[in-house]
């Protein structure tokens, strides 16, 4: 019955889009989308089925999604072909001026687990994909993980609404439909107060609803994802739309792009968008069309890398408020686990029937996560200058803000950041082009030609010898040279401008 009435309101949908086609004009931009074809069978769903949904939201979205995808967009596109994501094959995307990828496609390569504990994420895509991308929510990391793109996964917990919108971009403006977003004043996330970035965040924010309904409703359905926002917009093959509703800080992106690749973090199919937010989708499936060919210049292979960020929100940690503030967070935790725990024992003994996800969630929500003494917190907050500054918070907070502009975030390793001593000697930040010239100036007087060359080469990637080669190179490149933490650490040339 539930499918039949699916079904009857998809054919009511596109009687509506067969008499607004005949009263506007579709737009040429041929858009193809990839996801589950209802047609063919459903996967074999064992643990957890596709994008982390629980079996009950899969099986329930399995006959809608697609068909209401495709009614959306042929509403406005002149050409909208589907495909199953398991029949999917990078040429496919040849014809189409975008590509909507809902679910991950078939491996290309699989993952790679290697000595010393070192991952290589399973590939989908071609490093060299230069056709212009809509993630769905998870998909964006899935696939995107190892051709680098910035649409990681910080958490899969993004809700019904967006915030801190940029409601100036032109997904808003068209070209298919303008869209003013309706604000409404909600309370603002808790988690963004987690962070120090959260520290002057008021206690509601003017939210934009992008779907019906949301998770944290209690009503079931797929999770959106949230991306790193720090250091996201370093590069300019970037753009930063929106954060939403989540456990995250109040940089957390909701919505934004990495040159030929967009991550639309919300997770409803068309039938559970807003007619606002089915406007905006549209308009972002028209305006990527535009980025054809123009692939990421910085990638981002390693999410797990410290950047400056974080080094500002370990300065901001390192206060002796914050583990009082910790302690009470762990207790307001383990308080949480212990009613979900006992709720769900009662269940059992009641003779009901557990979902798959309630009963490994005893597995561990039943065990109290230990409260740190408050030397250990202060240890693990300083990382490692524990051992040279003790418990001496003040200290630590001094040396890291005097050398703040010298720190190296290594991009190669898990959380590893120092300072960079030979860029301490120059006295110039590490991120300034500045130190670049200053360098070159070196070798030309001969000042300390070796350490000036280590530097050269540590931040550029070049590996020139001679003077005269590195003067030519900074001359050709100086003004148009951005600083990437997650590419390499180093300065990179912007090829957006030649």
């Amino acid at each position: 019955m539930k499918n039949n009435y699916c079904i009857i309101l998809l054919l009511l949908v596109l009687s509506f889009n067969t008499l607004w086609a005949q009263k506007h004009p579709l737009s040429p931009v041929k858009v193809l989308f990839v996801g589950y074809d209802p047609a063919k069978p459903m996967p074999e769903i064992k643990r957890m089925a596709p994008a982390m949904m629980t079996e009950k939201d899969f099986k329930e979205e399995y006959p809608v999604r697609m068909p209401s995808f495709k009614a959306l967009l042929s509403t406005y596109f002149k050409e909208v072909a589907t495909i199953d994501c398991r029949d999917w094959k990078p040429e496919d995307s040849e014809p189409y001026d975008v590509t909507i990828f809902d679910f991950a496609t078939r491996k290309l390569e699989p993952e790679k687990m290697e000595a010393g504990n070192n991952y290589t994420a399973a590939r989908y895509l071609p490093d060299n994909f230069s056709k212009p991308v809509i993630f769905i929510a998870s998909t964006a990391d899935e696939m995107g993980r190892r051709i680098g793109l910035k649409l990681d996964w910080l958490c899969l917990c993004l809700d019904a609404d967006a915030h801190h919108l940029n409601k100036d971009h032109a997904i808003f403006k068209g070209p298919l439909e303008k869209v003013v977003p309706t604000m409404v004043s909600k309370k603002t996330p808790e988690g963004i107060y987690h962070y120090s970035t959260g520290a002057y965040v008021p206690k509601e924010l003017p939210m934009w609803r992008v779907q019906k309904t949301g998770y944290l409703e209690g009503k079931g359905g797929r999770i959106g994802l949230v991306s790193r926002g720090g250091r996201f917009s370093e590069s300019p093959d970037t753009e930063t739309i929106s954060s939403g509703v989540c456990a995250k800080d109040v940089g957390a992106v909701a919505l934004g792009r990495h040159g030929n690749f967009f991550l639309w973090g919300f997770s409803a199919s068309p039938a559970g968008m807003t007619e606002e937010g089915k406007k905006v989708f549209v308009n972002a499936v028209a305006y990527m069309s535009k980025f054809d060919g123009k692939m990421p210049m910085a990638r981002k292979y390693n999410d797990r890398m410290a950047t400056t960020d974080d080094i500002r929100e370990i300065i901001a940690s390192a206060k002796p408020d914050r583990y009082p503030k910790y302690v009470k967070s762990i207790e307001e935790f383990n308080e949480a686990n212990a009613r979900q725990f006992k709720l769900l024992t009662e269940k059992k003994a009641a003779g009901k029937t557990l979902t798959k996800e309630e009963e490994e969630s005893m597995n561990y929500i039943g065990r109290p996560q230990a409260v740190m003494s408050e030397a250990a917190f202060i240890k693990q907050t300083m990382g490692q200058y524990a051992d040279r500054f003790g418990t001496d918070l003040a200290a630590f907070q001094k040396f890291m803000s005097d050398n703040f502009a010298y720190m190296y975030c290594d991009p190669t390793k898990f959380f590893n950041y120092s300072v960079d001593e030979d860029v301490q000697k120059i006295g110039i930040s590490n991120h300034d082009p500045k130190l670049l010239k200053k360098c070159v100036e070196m070798l030309k007087s001969g000042n300390q030609p070796e350490l000036a060359l280590r530097v050269l080469k540590r931040y550029t990637a070049q590996n020139f010898e001679t003077v005269a080669d590195w003067s030519k190179w900074y001359d050709a490149n100086h003004k148009n040279l951005f600083f990437t933490e997650t590419d390499g650490y180093r300065f990179m040339i912007n090829t957006y401008k030649s």
